[in-house]
């Protein structure tokens, strides 16, 4: 493992990273808008999300990187600010799906961007399908 990370290494790294957070995101503005629906869509999002990282971590192994993890204070704060939301917004759903997308719209700029899928096909298809994903969750959410 070197110091300088090449460009590969660090968009791997970064993809995780967001695949994770944004996984997590999900999951926990899904327990805020459950309530009454146990099998709210957020966290079918969340856990379609998930699969997503075993492979990713496997990507960031193979280009001789150590996976990182994301910042567990600024998801707290995410989480609060989530229920901030819906404490003093009337129409906080719609909020709350709007601060999904934004998140994913980070993910999806990282992936269109990056020189990783040349590393091989099926790297390639990875991103494809974390793609394809994406756009399906913009679907379903709006």
């Amino acid at each position: 493992m070197s110091i300088i990370r090449t460009d590969e290494q660090a968009d791997a790294q970064v993809i995780l990273k967001l695949i994770i957070e944004t996984a997590d995101f999900y999951r926990s503005m899904g327990e805020l808008l459950t309530q009454d629906n146990i099998n709210h869509p957020l966290f079918e999002i969340a856990q379609e999300r998930e699969a997503y990282v075993e492979p990713f971590l496997k990507v960031v192994k193979t280009l001789g990187e150590l996976p990182v993890t994301p910042d567990s204070d600024k998801e707290l704060v995410e989480e609060i600010a989530g229920k901030l939301t819906q404490l003093l917004s009337t129409d906080y759903k719609n909020v709350i799906f709007e601060r999904c997308l934004k998140k994913d719209a980070v993910l999806a700029e990282v992936i269109n961007n990056t020189t990783l899928g040349e590393q091989s096909a099926e790297v390639k298809n990875l991103l494809d399908s974390l793609n394809e994903h994406l756009a399906d969750t913009q679907k379903h959410i709006r």
